[in-house]
């Protein structure tokens, strides 16, 4: 017997297993952000009581993703994702979303294009260790809360972004950054802490000076670390940074919506925040 119920903190060991096995990033903090920024959104699909799959959503106004979509390798080809993303779809829509989006792996593009949605653009995991003898330009600015960024990032992504930003700061051990330019600004950087690596991101820059001294500066935390990087393709000059840097492409996933379309600035995110939220 199939049933879908929400996620809760008890689930927790179930997260860790779905994501050891599919040789994912995430770590207990992601689940829980997803859990506090749309406790109503995170499922699991149960079988015969067993926990066998999950998914998470986050809802920015009227934009929201869809995430963290994983089932067991025992119970794949059964079509559990596809129930599941129905009821998620369903959850979503009932809430009045305009816009649904998700990053799909090759694995799970088919089955979102039969649910409707539509490609956007390519974004590319860089893998590397990062280099210990970044420098970067000391003129910027450590950055504390989100309502300083919070117009501009929603200019680059139409999205209004701020809470989960701020979660994003207070979780970080080690400080983000943002730039500026006649009092402007035009560039920011994060991170995030990963079970196989650090993940760079998000970054935003308007020009290819502030994004390379932002990427210096988040990549200069974590001297000899494993890190990745999920890059737009339409962003060359945060490509060229990955590859000057000996990053080298580990898989791409393709961002997809579902509604109606956003029209975010690609060539201006240099690293995303990650599959689960763009």
């Amino acid at each position: 017997m199939v049933s879908i119920r929400q996620m809760t903190i008890a689930d927790l060991p179930l997260c860790r297993h779905l994501v050891t096995e599919s040789g994912w990033n995430q770590l207990d903090a992601d689940w829980l952000r997803a859990l506090a920024l749309e406790p109503d959104g995170c499922f699991v699909v149960e079988v015969n009581g067993e926990g066998v799959a999950t998914a998470t959503t986050a809802r920015f106004e009227n934009i929201a993703w869809i995430a963290m979509v994983l089932v067991d390798k025992k119970m794949r080809g059964q079509g559990i994702a596809k129930q599941l993303l129905q009821h998620t779809i369903s959850y979503l829509r009932n809430l009045n979303v305009k816009t649904i989006r998700l990053d799909a792996t090759a694995l799970g593009q088919g089955l979102y294009e039969k649910l409707g949605f539509q490609g956007e653009y390519e974004v590319v995991r860089f893998a590397g260790i990062l280099n210990v003898d970044l420098h970067f330009d000391q003129h910027i600015h450590e950055l504390k809360s989100s309502i300083s960024i919070r117009d501009f990032d929603f200019e680059i992504t139409e999205t209004a972004r701020e809470e989960l930003l701020q979660h994003l700061i207070d979780e970080a051990e080690k400080p983000f950054f943002y730039s500026t330019e006649n009092k402007k600004i035009i560039g920011y950087a994060g991170y995030r802490e990963g079970r196989n690596a650090v993940q760079i991101g998000p970054v935003i820059a308007v020009n290819p000076v502030a994004g390379n001294v932002l990427l210096n500066a988040i990549a200069a935390h974590f001297p000899g670390q494993n890190a990745f990087l999920d890059i737009p393709l339409d962003n060359k000059p945060a490509i060229d940074w990955a590859e000057n840097n000996g990053f080298t492409e580990q898989r791409r996933f393709l961002r997809m919506y579902l509604g109606d379309k956003v029209n975010d600035q690609p060539e201006s995110i240099w690293a995303s925040f990650g599959p689960e939220k763009g």
